[in-house]
């Protein structure tokens, strides 16, 4: 199983080109008469674009193009649907389906009238839900949570606890309790406790083994926190490392591949951070799950990078990877002097996290 390299998959820095677009679209909308069919023929025609635009875009602006212009097609689809059969059993779901689709444009746009109607349409619902179709509403609330996260706030962290929490104890056999908790769990990197807590209860409730896997891996780093972390290899660079080598200063590990480009962020990101500590205060040692030799190479000369990088040519299946239950890159994780692990999202901060560590020892 490969994992996301990233999870969220929206982005709330649209340019400008398809903010313009977003209004053009929408706007000859007043213009263009919808033309319904049967109930079926357009609750179909709903369906039909759940398998997302065909186009392969080469770029980011032409990507950006791309999602817009099918988020118009459905829109444009539910509310023909709506208008034409308001009555029609495929109507509650229509109606949860726009209010994403609102919550979603409203993300792009950085509109508030759209948050407005997408959060009525949810209200109205409340009014008419079936015990069957109230599931799918609760769940509706707790992804809009989920799309206007801020990670950083804990107040909004909190809130999407709660009704996750909420979630669970009013649909406990619900399939999508345990990855809703998984993803919550994320959050909780400085809470090992409560982030231990919220997968051990997913972990009782996953049906899927794609999700018992991601569970079980995230519960194996969790329960790595605080404890000694061992790790030995030849790095690509010809030598032998032992992270005892590096006893009495703080060490970074950050596993990461050019396939993402995330990881490549972080790479960047994290050489800024250690170059603001004294020299010689850190050390860090790179994992690199890229599947070629020569992209391990490139981004060594590339980067610049002067870390020792553990490579084996395995990728997910290499045992540095396995034995740590690393599912996702970028992964930053910082060990004290002593060699313990005492952070396991590192990446944020990490100067400051560091000299923390070096004030302590």
């Amino acid at each position: 199983m490969m994992p996301p390299s990233a999870r969220n998959p929206f982005r709330k820095n649209t340019s400008q080109a398809v903010l313009l677009l977003v209004a053009a679209i929408f706007c000859s909308w007043t213009l263009e008469v919808a033309r319904a069919g049967t109930a079926e023929e357009d609750w179909q025609a709903v369906v039909a674009l759940d398998a997302g635009p065909a186009q392969h875009p080469q770029t980011a602006e032409a990507a950006g193009n791309i999602v817009v212009a099918h988020l118009a097609r459905q829109e444009k689809a539910l509310r023909t649907f709506l208008a034409a059969h308001p009555e029609d059993s495929h109507a509650f779901e229509a109606k949860l389906r726009l209010s994403r689709l609102l919550q979603i444009r409203a993300d792009f746009e950085q509109s508030e009238k759209l948050r407005v109607e997408a959060a009525n349409l949810l209200e109205s619902l409340e009014k008419t839900a079936t015990p069957e179709q109230r599931t799918e509403l609760d769940f509706s609330k707790v992804t809009r949570l989920m799309r206007g996260l801020h990670r950083n706030d804990s107040a909004q962290c909190q809130t999407l606890l709660d009704a996750a929490r909420r979630f669970q104890a009013a649909h406990p056999t619900d399939r999508r309790v345990a990855p809703l908790l998984a993803e919550v769990a994320t959050l909780y990197d400085n809470k090992p406790q409560l982030k231990e807590s919220l997968l051990e209860d997913a972990l009782s409730a996953v049906r899927e083994s794609d999700v018992k896997a991601r569970i079980q891996d995230d519960l194996k780093r969790v329960r790595l926190f605080g404890q000694l972390v061992s790790m030995k290899f030849t790095s690509i660079q010809g030598k032998e490392i032992t992270l005892d080598d590096f006893a009495g200063r703080p060490v970074f590990i950050i596993f990461f591949g050019e396939f993402s480009t995330e990881s490549m962020t972080a790479v960047d990101k994290l050489r800024a951070e250690v170059a603001q500590l004294p020299a010689g205060a850190v050390e860090v040692v790179g994992v690199d799950l890229d599947a070629r030799r020569e992209a391990v190479l490139e981004t060594i000369k590339t980067r610049r990078l002067t870390w020792p990088l553990a490579y084996d040519g395995k990728g997910w299946d290499s045992p540095l990877v396995r034995n740590f239950g690393i599912n996702m890159v970028p992964t930053v994780w910082l060990l004290d002097g002593h060699g313990h692990l005492r952070s396991l999202n590192a990446l944020e901060g990490a100067a400051t996290l560091a000299r923390q560590l070096l004030r302590e020892h």
